[in-house]
């Protein structure tokens, strides 16, 4: 306050210069007041389709690889729930909150041998991830685990002689996540 006092014009010319570029500010994030007729991130015009699609989906893709190791197995588990970070997915709140225990039973099944399960259970008290290729028809891990949602995941691909292949997540004896497919080489995918 002492300053203005003994310097008024310099003063008025910071408050003056001030105002002048809150003005330009202004001015310049308004912009004209009418839209371009240009997409604002520079790529081509959107178009309304003129004509119908003249292929119709006949039958379903196979899938152009299978995995053959426990590894491409773990990777395609990770990336199946990849939406979301490790602790968000899984709802960790940090070491300052009490997490409720839980028993947790992953399976999967299939009426054919089952190429490949992966599975992570990540608070668990055991075993917290695996992989099984032995090629039986079922597969099954229980532990105790902690948090309150989203406790598991498993993914589960059927082999070639499969006709249905399906995962459960069970928790605390109720059923929280079942996923079914249907065919040779099927993948499911269940989190619970």
């Amino acid at each position: 306050m002492e300053w203005i006092q003994r310097n008024p014009k310099k003063a008025v010319g910071l408050s003056a210069l001030a105002v002048l570029v809150v003005v330009i500010l202004v001015w310049g994030m308004s912009g004209s007041g009418t839209p371009s007729a240009e997409p604002t991130l520079g790529g081509p015009g959107l178009a309304t389709p003129t004509a119908t699609p003249t292929h119709v989906l006949s039958a379903l893709p196979t899938p152009s690889a299978v995995p053959t190791s426990t590894t491409d197995v773990m990777q395609a588990l990770t990336a199946a729930g990849s939406g979301t970070s490790k602790t968000q997915a899984f709802g960790a709140s940090g070491s300052t909150h009490s997490l409720t225990p839980h028993h947790v039973v992953i399976s999967a099944q299939s009426d054919g041998p089952l190429m490949a399960v992966g599975w992570w259970i990540p608070f668990a008290d055991g075993e917290r991830k695996g992989a099984d290729t032995s090629g039986s028809k079922t597969f099954s891990h229980a532990d105790k685990t902690y948090g309150d949602n989203d406790l598991a995941r498993i993914l589960a691909y059927g082999g070639p002689n499969s006709k249905k292949t399906w995962c459960t997540i069970t928790v605390d004896g109720k059923v929280t996540e079942r996923q079914q497919a249907q065919g040779p080489y099927a993948e499911v995918f269940c989190q619970g």
